[in-house]
């Protein structure tokens, strides 16, 4: 079924997934996990509500506990099962268009399940071979739980000054939170789009694909702006000029703090640019390239016992502030360090460079296209020199490198470029849309 994917359970509502295949997806979770008790939680997306409730509804038929914390955001809800050490469930479909929904699954310790994981609670699922039992459901109070993740962050960072703030929750599960913890730190904050929303009517659940307009046009009258995806896992920071910061500019700021402190390499995906290189060789430590998802990322940063993780879709680790990637804390923590600065955050970024990089995505079915980026791969080893296959198919060259993979969580094909100038770019780009297209072509035509 293509509704498992590498590390989580994604499809269309009511197409792909219905309440019934939550409730058996419910039970095989139970069956899996060998505590007695889980968190469950979920985001405001259209049929969430009863998504939660059937996919319950199987883990307690399933002989196994839950305790219900509620809608609120994912690294919130993720917080509650960390400090129970229990392995959490959550409802949603992150950043993808309103249509879709699904669940992620997470141990104790905030890793998600791994590739190896999901390929087991396939097997369950299509076998059916649950357990049985008659589990308990205990429902939290989500105020409480959110008053608790507030006063845990503020035990860890407070602001030295205030400023002003604006927030773009974008309809999504953020708008229960994030408000309340920069106002209550004292910042002067201007929140929009902060009403939960499943139909997302605003702009799209990624604020990495959306222009964020109104987010842009209000930063210029700020000193710094915050963008949340659908279930607030990921963020886009945008700066006093209006501007969108690149994940490697967010970092440096970060980074400035966080290694007069903490030791350790830097975790980066594959798709990061150069710039994130260029930081880690200013404050003289290494980065460590991994796997595109934020399972990879969580993973990597806790066996290499990482001072800090990015990834270019918009998740951050910080370990020292929690062991998880969470874009809520992560922005608090963003903010309470640029709070410390004294120039502009649109001056702060200049110092780091920035090269002409572009992420296209290339519509492909699922079911094919795992088999044509094989044959992309082939394709490129036998033209090219200086090749990686990490995670899909790199190419080095001289004037900069491209990255082709297939996306775990959409039906595309990502090719990720970046050049020393836009010339490079224009043309990088367009000569390997064109193999990709080609392969495409050629095999919906097989």
């Amino acid at each position: 079924m293509k509704i498992f994917r590498a590390y989580d359970i994604r499809g269309i509502y009511k197409k792909d997934i219905d309440e019934d295949i939550m409730q058996r997806i419910g039970r095989t979770f139970a069956s899996y996990i060998e505590e007695n008790t889980a968190v469950v939680g979920r985001d405001f997306r259209i049929g969430s509500p009863e998504m939660k409730e059937a996919f319950v509804q199987g883990v307690l038929k399933s002989g196994k506990n839950v305790i219900d914390v509620g809608a609120l955001p994912l690294g919130t809800g993720m917080f509650h099962a960390w400090r129970k050490n229990l392995p959490f469930a959550y409802i949603t479909a992150s950043h993808l268009p309103k249509e879709w929904t699904g669940v992620k699954f997470f141990h104790g310790n905030g890793i998600g399940f791994m590739e190896e994981e999901g390929k087991k609670i396939k097997e369950i699922f299509l076998k059916e071979d649950f357990s049985s039992g008659k589990g308990t459901l205990k429902k939290e109070k989500t105020s409480s739980i959110i008053e608790d993740y507030k006063d845990y962050l503020f035990s860890k960072i407070k602001p030295e000054r205030s400023l002003r703030l604006v927030l773009d929750p974008g309809n999504g599960a953020a708008c229960v939170v994030a408000d309340k913890i920069f106002k209550e730190a004292e910042f002067e904050v201007k929140t929009i789009f902060n009403e939960p929303d499943g139909n997302f009517p605003n702009r799209l659940p990624d604020p990495l694909e959306d222009p964020l307009e109104k987010l842009r046009e209000l930063s210029k009258n700020a000193d710094l702006g915050i963008a949340y995806d659908g279930d607030g896992d990921r963020m886009v920071v945008v700066d006093d000029k209006g501007e969108k910061l690149s994940v490697e500019q967010a970092s440096f700021i970060m980074l400035e703090e966080i290694l007069q402190k903490e030791k350790g390499p830097i975790i980066a995906n594959v798709e990061c640019t150069r710039t994130i290189d260029f930081i880690a060789k200013k404050f003289g430590r290494d980065v460590k390239r991994i796997k595109v998802g934020h399972t990879f990322l969580m993973e990597a940063v806790m066996k290499e016992k990482a001072s800090f993780g990015l990834e270019t879709s918009g998740h951050f680790v910080i370990p020292s502030l929690l062991p998880y990637d969470d874009s809520l804390a992560v922005s608090f923590f963003f903010a309470c360090i640029l709070s410390k600065k004294s120039r502009p955050l649109s001056e702060l970024v200049k110092q780091i460079p920035r090269y002409p990089f572009e992420r296209i995505n290339l519509e492909c079915d699922d079911e094919r296209k795992f088999q044509i980026m094989k044959k992309i791969t082939e394709k490129i080893r036998s033209q090219y020199t200086r090749v990686t296959t990490i995670d899909g198919v790199r190419v080095d060259l001289e004037n900069g490198w491209v990255l082709i993979r297939p996306s775990n969580t959409s039906p595309v094909i990502r090719i990720t470029v970046e050049a020393d100038t836009e010339e490079n770019l224009k043309e990088m780009k367009e000569r390997f849309i064109h193999m990709v297209e080609e392969e495409i072509e050629k095999n919906q035509k097989a």
